[in-house]
């Protein structure tokens, strides 16, 4: 066989020949040391070629995944800020329809009724008490007024 041409090692490598010439260029790269220089050339500008374009596209996809990455962040605030907002709007729809029921219950006005009859009890404790301290008071000082006015009259 004769000498493998570099482009046939290109074809070779690229996996663009035929099975049975496949065969044969392994076949002669036993026996030939000037092929085998030129298939490891060939190999290492194929591995470079697709080193550099694996990079390229390393790059890309990577760039292209930080986009992606940010759109996604960019959606899934945007979908924080509605779910929020929705949250917020339940919650305050949840505590109007409370309030509603209880006011149509009645329980509110039960709840100023307790409220006045709490107040108008120790109101009238207070006034009691009160009312005592000051009647005692009163006797107390009637009765020093009084053992003023025996004493002044005795001497």
């Amino acid at each position: 066989m004769n000498h493998v041409s570099r482009d046939g090692w290109v074809a070779y490598l690229a996996d663009e020949i035929p099975e049975y010439l496949k065969i044969e260029y392994e076949n002669h790269l036993y026996s030939c040391d000037e092929c085998l220089s030129i298939y490891m050339e060939v190999l290492e500008t194929e591995e470079a070629s697709v080193v550099s374009i694996s990079d390229d596209l390393a790059d890309s996809v990577m760039k292209e995944i930080k986009r992606e990455k940010g759109d996604a962040e960019e959606e899934a605030t945007h979908i924080r800020k509605e779910n929020s907002l929705r949250t917020i709007a339940r919650h305050y729809l949840i505590a109007a329809g409370f309030t509603i029921l209880l006011m149509a219950g009645g329980v509110f006005q039960s709840l100023t009724e307790y409220v006045d009859s709490v107040e108008t009890t120790s109101v009238k404790e207070t006034k009691s008490l009160t009312d005592g301290l000051i009647n005692k008071t009163f006797n107390w000082m009637d009765s020093i007024e009084k053992k003023n006015k025996e004493g002044f009259i005795n001497e």
